[in-house]
């Protein structure tokens, strides 16, 4: 007698194998391009995935990151059937974020929560469309232009500031957070940049 497990397997392999022949076929396109860019070798099915089996979200960040840069200014990974695209270059990374077309983020976006919460680059659909229609006129070039004496004081500050750090590693987030706070403050609020010199990350936060 057959037992149920075997059914089951006999059943679900010619599925499975279905499935990716379907699959290939309705995206051949895809895979035609994806195929095309420079990146790791790809195993069918898997892709690129058993090298981020059983890491953590920020692992898996860290060494999508580290990948990127083992390229030119365009890389890929599969990752299952799905396919990534990592750019370096910021004039390819300019053309994607000032679409005002393609803005739905992927699920793979939730890696970068973490670190940029749910601001302009995580949010998606009417939610973005409201919050950039907000901030763009704060965005103008000329008034940026306005600002630019206090962006290079506040940067000249900041890295003053990493210099004394000496040659050890150390985290920057912090004094970019600080820096950042300081920016706000002079160009939303006018208030004097006196803060840069008390009490530091804390006070950013």
């Amino acid at each position: 007698a057959v037992s149920s497990t075997a059914v089951f397997v006999y059943l679900l392999v010619p599925t499975l194998i279905l499935w990716y022949v379907y699959h290939r076929l309705s995206n051949s396109h895809l895979y035609e391009l994806g195929n095309k860019l420079p990146g790791p070798p790809a195993l069918p099915v898997l892709g690129n995935g058993l090298e981020f089996l059983g890491l953590s979200n920020h692992r898996i960040f860290q060494k999508l990151y580290s990948r990127s840069f083992e390229y030119e200014s365009i890389a890929r990974l599969w990752i299952g059937p799905r396919l990534f695209v990592f750019l370096t270059d910021p004039r390819d990374v300019e053309l994607i974020l000032g679409s005002t077309v393609h803005i739905d983020k992927s699920p793979e976006y939730r890696f970068f929560k973490p670190w940029l919460g749910n601001g302009l680059l995580i949010s998606t659909g009417e939610k973005w469309r409201a919050h950039r229609k907000l901030i763009a006129p704060t965005f103008h070039l000329n008034v940026l232009k306005s600002f630019l004496d206090l962006f290079n004081a506040n940067s000249r500050d900041v890295v003053e500031k990493m210099r004394k750090e000496g040659e050890k590693e150390f985290d920057c987030h912090d004094y970019m957070s600080e820096c950042t706070v300081e920016i706000l403050l002079e160009t939303a609020m006018g208030v004097s940049k006196k803060t840069q010199d008390k009490s530091g990350f804390e006070y950013a936060m």
